[in-house]
């Protein structure tokens, strides 16, 4: 994911992810990965995982026919950073991509150290809410995790994130269960037990996007949905260097564990 500042180098350590999850000095070689992305027919007979991207204005104005064409199932785009900031390209990506025939998601960059959770909750659904429909099209919404300079209004970021997730279901009447997006390292490694959201684990690790596992390698016991497993994880940011016909420049590449009709199934807005 991206906000609105630049981004430093990342890794699995925690003490060295502190300033973010996101880099494009990480290079994994995802050459491979994005030719298997575009090249789908035998790869997906065999495939676990299921292709999706994540995106913002950085990403211009995709032609989401050509994404969806070249293996694309789903994506979710910037809607919001804290209680300052509203994506441009949030409303043209949700609707030309459902468009397109795209499973599409919202997402909101998280500044818990500077704004309480309902405010941003608010500011995020009052955007981004028209698009979060029951319209067999939208997503589950995500939080983005990656600032640790504190929790306004809360004793933790677990509570933080709880509270928000808790703040944006209550704006609709559709079932909703909220995703946070944090790296293997720092985010997980901030989370505990009791977190109530599902998760999307960063982790760079050059496995394969759809037979890999973002808890190879790094940090499982940060696992707050199955700890010091490989378990549970709902979506995983495999790379952000990622090539696809319809985008220009690197992009974010993301694999989620089941099929296209489970995803839909499990999350889908309802």
């Amino acid at each position: 994911m991206r906000d609105s500042r630049p981004k430093t180098h990342t890794s699995c350590e925690k003490a060295s992810m502190k300033n973010s999850v996101r880099s494009n000095a990480v290079k994994t070689s995802f050459g491979m990965i994005a030719a298997l992305a575009l090249a789908v027919g035998a790869e997906r007979a065999q495939a676990n995982n299921l292709f999706g991207i994540d995106v913002s204005h950085y990403q211009g104005s995709p032609n989401w026919s050509s994404v969806h064409s070249c293996g694309v199932q789903y994506a979710f785009t910037k809607a919001t950073e804290g209680n300052y900031y509203q994506d441009a390209s949030f409303n043209s990506n949700m609707s030309n991509g459902k468009a397109a025939g795209v499973q599409m998601g919202a997402y909101d960059f998280a500044r818990p150290d500077l704004i309480s959770p309902a405010t941003e909750a608010n500011y995020f659904w009052a955007f981004a809410g028209g698009k979060i429909i029951a319209d067999g099209k939208s997503l589950y919404p995500m939080v983005d995790f990656e600032v640790f300079n504190g929790h306004v209004g809360t004793s933790s970021y677990t509570a933080w994130f709880n509270a928000w997730s808790s703040d944006v279901k209550a704006k609709t009447s559709h079932f909703l269960h909220p995703v946070i997006y944090a790296s293997a390292g720092s985010g997980m490694c901030d989370l505990t037990t009791s977190c109530t959201l599902s998760a999307w684990v960063a982790h760079y690790n050059g496995e394969n996007l759809y037979t890999g596992n973002p808890w190879d390698g790094c940090c499982s016991c940060c696992n707050y949905v199955d700890p010091c497993t490989k378990n549970g994880w709902t979506y995983w940011q495999v790379s952000s260097t990622g090539s696809i016909c319809g985008i220009s420049g690197n992009t974010d590449f993301d694999a989620y564990p089941l099929s296209l009709s489970l995803l839909i199934s499990y999350q889908g807005v309802k």
